[in-house]
């Protein structure tokens, strides 16, 4: 499988749809992709070998593509110089020139992030390196102020919009031959063409379609410092939280610090450690730390949360007597444990990597099953019907129960902490935070199939 992620990194795509310049366009074109691979490889003189990769790239077809849903068309309206004809116009110059309004569209979707998916692709490690290479190199899709974030990416989503020669959208793609075809065009001095179109079918919500607690994984990684096992999990999400409190303070921005504290009306942001475990080789040390955003944030508090989580370097762990290097997870494939599509994929089942803390000491009419039900259906999910819990995990690489941490303050009130297995009766996409510490990390879950549930593979 190939799989392309493009991150819009202010939450918005300013591009206009091909049939109508007047409308933004939703989902990205393919084509837009390539020409903007096509254009990366020749602004640095690329060589040989990624133009081989763009070469197989171009023959692999209409890809499937995974987005969120189109927002409000948020048009902008920029007065630029009138067109210097010789006749109208006295002057050559731009800036002695009179000025005329013009709109470009622009619109924020649900998800500021898009996949391009070919699954039966089997790309070898020179391409991947190839590709990888072009697509760090990408500064914006669409116009030029769409800055945007692209990489290879792990398994991501179900795919929404599948080529369908009976669909009824649009969409421009690019096929055999297309390189050489942009690259004469450019060498004429001509606009790219407007390239072949393919039909896609877009599959809209439905009862099946997954159920979602939260929103994107802002995911940072460990460059230097001293290794974390899982049991540390709780210590790392309490000093990051802190760290980026202390940010949010000193930038005088009281917004950022109520959606990290949980305080006011703004959403609440979650942080979790996340470590290498559901391998049969994990070992359970801490990888890095995902800020989870919840899934109704607005366009303006997701670009304050990143630009604060990108100008993160430090993490002070006191109690551990080091500290944390960190810097944003990089534009190359990452490891699995760093890769949202680990903790994001849809699945039936799931099973916890860090201790679920329940709400309430279960009692003779309260059992544990309705305690965790009721956590569940707190944050949005689907009641499960079915829940197995204990002190130890099935998941390779994780600790039993007693082993972490499980009060951030000594004197904070004790909870009953278990390890849970939780199976949905439709899949539910993550990232999945559930019980009373899942603001900082507890009740961590993972896809785990285990026992056969057809589900899991929707």
């Amino acid at each position: 499988m190939l799989a392309i992620e493009i991150e819009f990194l202010l939450g918005r795509y300013f591009a206009a749809d091909f049939r109508n310049d007047t409308l933004p366009e939703w989902p990205p074109n393919p084509g837009r992709l390539f020409e903007a691979l096509t254009a990366a490889h020749h602004d640095s003189f690329g060589n040989n070998s990624e133009r081989a990769a763009l070469q197989w790239l171009e023959k692999l077809g209409a890809p499937e593509i995974c987005a969120g849903e189109t927002g409000r068309p948020e048009p902008v309206v920029n007065f630029v110089p009138t067109n210097y004809d010789g006749k109208t116009s006295r002057s050559p110059h731009p800036d002695q020139r009179g000025k005329q309004p013009r709109s470009f569209p622009v619109q924020a979707p649900s998800i500021p992030v898009v996949h391009f998916l070919w699954p039966k692709a089997e790309p070898d490690t020179q391409t991947l390196h190839q590709l990888s290479a072009l697509l760090a190199r990408i500064p914006s899709l669409g116009r030029a102020c769409s800055f945007v974030r692209a990489r290879l990416a792990g398994a991501p989503n179900i795919a929404n919009f599948v080529p369908d020669n009976t669909g009824h959208l649009s969409l421009r793609i690019f096929g055999e031959g297309r390189l050489e075809e942009l690259e004469t065009l450019y060498k004429m001095g001509r606009r790219p063409s407007l390239a072949p179109q393919a039909r896609y079918s877009q599959f809209r919500e439905s009862k099946t379609e997954p159920a979602r607690a939260a929103g994107e994984m802002i995911v940072l990684r460990r460059v230097e410092g001293a290794p974390l096992p899982i049991e540390a999990a709780l210590t790392l999400t309490t000093a990051t939280r802190k760290a980026l409190m202390s940010r949010a303070e000193a930038a005088g921005d009281h917004m950022l610090c109520e959606m990290l504290s949980g305080h006011g009306d703004h959403p609440h942001c979650a942080i979790a450690a996340l470590p290498f475990a559901g391998h049969e080789h994990a070992d359970g040390r801490l990888m890095g730390i995902a800020i989870v955003l919840p899934h109704d944030i607005s366009p303006v508090e997701r670009r304050k949360i990143v630009r604060l989580c990108a100008g993160l370097e430090v993490i002070n762990l006191k109690t551990e007597q080091t500290h944390w290097k960190v810097e944003l997870s990089g534009f190359d494939l990452p490891p699995m444990a760093l890769n949202p599509a680990t903790w994001m994929r849809a699945s039936a089942t799931w099973a916890s990597v860090t201790p679920v803390l329940l709400d309430q000491f279960p009692k003779k009419r309260l059992p544990v099953e309705k305690i965790l039900a009721v956590a569940c259906e707190r944050i949005g999910l689907p009641i499960p019907i079915e829940i197995e819990h204990g002190p130890y995990s099935d998941v390779p690489g994780v600790s039993p129960v007693p082993a972490f941490r499980l009060k951030r303050k000594s004197d904070e009130k004790p909870r009953w902490g278990v390890h849970v297995k939780l199976r949905f009766p439709i899949p539910v996409r993550g990232p999945i935070l559930i019980g009373a510490g899942r603001f900082f990390g507890l009740g961590l879950m993972k896809p785990w199939q285990w026992k056969e549930c057809p589900l899991d593979h929707q």
